[in-house]
């Protein structure tokens, strides 16, 4: 009942509801109404309320619930299901799980902690509560597999988005990491489920670093990871962070199946931070320094290696280090 309450004052946020209209639209009595107003208020929801018995809701805590997310989502169409963990060992696992006994495309994921949090190549991906956005999408699209691993780089491009629609100037590090002031403050995890026929499912898991702050880090990060806090000098309120990612991956997404990597590639490019540096690339057969020269419409890296005249597309890799 409560998240019925909220989800009524969400959608009238700053103004007043009047007890007359709650009442109705829930089917309870104005005592009721009141007690739910005290459980409101008892998790940390500010809630005005006049003589008249009208309530208005004034502020949130930090935490994520259906009702606040869909009251800030400016499209509605993309995502069917919401799956809000307190805590988990990985939201990409239970994606991946959900997904091989039918959950649906537009599948969302979200947690405020995570126990075993992972990046790409089995790292371990730092996860608080209460401080980051750690979410995956699950998604079943109707394209080749070769152009399954493309996803990471479309989820990117959505990042890059939500990020700068908060107020925080980012740039993208081919493959799957977002940088803020030249430190690492996202990563982006795909994972593919597939067979004969084509592409069963895919899943893009995103954490990003929200709220921490450089001692939350632990020390091996210190000096190199950001969040957006860090960056601008403010909190965020994750739940906006996450309405505006959602928003921009649903247009992104759409473009990207209609167009191809190509119709995303200007996203991606006024945005590279690795254009113009020297960078170690390791991939298949090896590793070894070259420049790189941005990404071609496909989303390869476009690598000149320091032993070779001629430019390389590669797609897939992983860059160790890079310098100016």
């Amino acid at each position: 009942m409560g998240e019925k309450l909220h989800r009524i004052l969400e959608e009238r946020q700053g103004c007043f509801v009047s007890g007359g209209e709650i009442t109705s639209r829930l089917g309870i009595s104005r005592v009721d109404v009141r007690k739910q107003v005290n459980v409101l208020r008892g998790e940390g929801y500010a809630i005005e309320e006049t003589t008249g018995g009208g309530y208005r809701l004034t502020d949130t805590p930090d935490r994520f619930s259906e009702a606040s997310l869909r009251a800030r989502l400016r499209t509605t169409g993309s995502w069917a299901v919401f799956v809000l963990l307190d805590v988990t060992d990985s939201t990409n696992r239970v994606a991946m799980e959900m997904a091989e006994t039918g959950a649906p495309h537009g599948t969302v994921v979200v947690a405020d902690a995570q126990t075993a949090g992972r990046g790409r190549m089995g790292r371990r991906w730092e996860s608080p509560a209460g401080k980051n956005l750690y979410v995956s999408l699950l998604l079943r699209p109707s394209i080749p597999t070769v152009d399954a691993p493309r996803l990471a780089l479309v989820a990117g491009v959505a990042l890059a988005d939500a990020v700068e629609a908060v107020g925080v100037p980012a740039a993208l590090k081919w493959p799957n990491d977002l940088y803020c002031g030249g430190r690492k403050a996202a990563g982006i995890l795909a994972e593919m489920a597939s067979d004969p026929d084509g592409v069963r499912h895919v899943v893009i898991g995103v954490g990003l670093n929200v709220n921490v702050e450089e001692d939350d880090f632990p020390p091996d990060l210190r000096g190199t990871a950001t969040s957006l806090r860090m960056f601008a000098g403010r909190a965020f309120r994750r739940v906006d962070v996450l309405a505006r990612l959602l928003d921009a991956f649903g247009t992104r997404y759409a473009q990207f199946i209609g167009d191809g990597f190509a119709s995303l590639h200007d996203g991606w490019d006024r945005r590279d931070f690795l254009r113009g540096r020297r960078v170690l690339l390791r991939r298949q057969g090896g590793e070894g320094w070259g420049t790189a020269d941005g990404l071609d419409t496909l989303g390869a890296l476009r690598f000149l290696p320091d032993d070779s005249p001629a430019i390389e597309s590669v797609h897939s890799g992983e860059i160790l280090d890079f310098r100016r």
